[in-house]
């Protein structure tokens, strides 16, 4: 049979997911920002300067090469206000961010012209696609196989084992990329090093795409890479055309870029919290109609990103604070998503608290574009992970868990060493 799922080796957890040499240099690595965050809560809702500053960290950031004054967005409110007025804090900040890497893309597109691209894939990542499509096809067979490696064995790094290779085979195999070239060609998407050695692998990586994108103009598939090939895109003037091939591959590059990395930490986390809080980890074994309702406490409790940034277009004025066009804003998920107006006792993991909106997703015109897709998957593993994994707990001969990664991107465990009882 063949593999539906890839398969890592600690080599590759080192070439794609471990916390990057910038962070580990800082001498970030396992920093909770929390506590750091902890002393903001009683503050404005906004203040001047950078939330490092605030927080008596270095800067994983550099507003400064924007030019212009720094603000960082502190509560639920003035948070949302800032993801629902796109108009005046924008994501063209990202344009020195990411646009370089993966040229123009939903990431720092705004307006008419974000939401034209937008569309065109936004069917393909709403609830009932998700629920349907891409756990049925992709999602649940990757779950199988991977559980089916873990029950050969009564430990595991399920970081490494787990958390790693399911988004991206997902979402590899959603695309249409064969799991067999998956890994090479997301290294190469990936790759760091000198401007040579990324512009060869992003070479080696359109190579692939471009290949593949012919193939399916030529001979459709049931996969994304089809669908974008063959997709209808509206012009300013309401027309339509079909997406060129760069704008194909732009897209792709972006949604697997994105795809494997939040699913990736973010399930990893949840792992993390409920194995430290064994009673409710308990409680959802027992009773998974809380799936959903816990997986959307853990993102809120602890987020993958701790902040986002945006620019500001033109002069206004946040929760009586004057910011000035061209300033730089961070949106502090880490104090927006523990709000003492908005949760009782914010800074506790609760599976039983009632679901309610927040920001570890964004908001927005540029709320993630497949947190459905990412929901959906994290409620599949671990689903599996406690029917397969019997008396699962920590591996007494590692050291405890910890997050690593920057303190306000990009967070994530460095290893979840666990044993267990194989089951099936």
């Amino acid at each position: 049979m063949t593999s539906a799922t890839v398969d890592l080796s600690v080599k590759d957890r080192g070439t794609l997911f471990n916390p990057d040499d910038e962070a580990k240099a800082a001498g970030w690595g396992t920093l909770d920002p929390y506590p750091l965050l902890e002393k903001l809560h009683d503050g404005p809702p906004v203040v001047k300067g950078a939330l490092e500053d605030l927080m008596g960290i270095p800067r994983q950031y550099n507003p400064g090469m924007w030019g212009g004054e720094v603000y960082s967005i502190l509560s639920f409110e003035a948070v949302n206000k800032a993801f629902m007025d796109g108009e005046t804090f924008s994501n063209r900040v990202y344009e020195r961010l990411s646009k370089p890497a993966l040229g123009d893309t939903l990431l720092n597109l705004d307006g008419g012209e974000h939401k034209r691209l937008r569309n065109v894939s936004k069917p393909w990542f709403k609830p009932s696609f998700t629920d349907g499509w891409w756990t049925e096809m992709w999602t649940v067979a990757a779950v199988k196989e991977i559980f089916d490696r873990l029950t050969e064995k009564d430990q595991a790094d399920l970081n490494l084992e787990l958390c790693a290779p399911l988004p991206m085979s997902v979402v590899s195999a959603g695309f249409g990329i064969p799991a067999s070239e998956a890994l090479e060609f997301r290294k190469a998407l990936l790759l760091h090093g000198s401007p040579e050695e990324m512009a060869k692998g992003h070479a080696f990586a359109a190579e692939m795409l471009t290949r593949l994108m012919e193939e399916r103009r030529a001979n459709p598939k049931d996969d994304l890479i089809s669908r974008f090939v063959h997709a209808d895109i509206e012009n300013e003037d309401g027309s339509t055309r079909k997406l060129t091939n760069d704008e194909a591959m732009r897209y792709c590059f972006l949604i697997i870029h994105a795809g494997g990395g939040t699913t990736w930490r973010q399930l990893g986390i949840t792992i993390m919290a409920l194995l430290n809080h064994p009673e409710q980890m308990e409680m959802l074994r027992k009773d998974r109609s809380l799936m959903r309702q816990a997986i959307q406490e853990v993102t809120r409790w602890y987020p993958t990103d701790t902040a986002f940034l945006r620019y500001v277009e033109k002069d206004t004025v946040l929760e009586g604070v004057e910011l000035k066009a061209g300033s730089i804003a961070y949106l502090c998920l880490g104090t927006a998503n523990r709000d003492r107006k908005q949760w009782d006792k914010p800074d506790e993991l609760d599976i039983m608290r009632p679901a309610k909106r927040h920001f570890a997703f964004g908001a927005g015109a540029h709320a993630c574009l497949g947190q459905h897709l990412s929901r959906q998957e994290m409620e599949v593993a671990l689903g599996a992970m406690f029917d397969r994994l019997g008396d699962l707990r920590w591996d007494p001969d590692y050291p405890p868990a910890a997050l690593g990664g920057g303190t306000l991107i990009g967070r994530g465990p460095v290893a979840l060493n666990v044993r267990y009882t194989p089951i099936g």
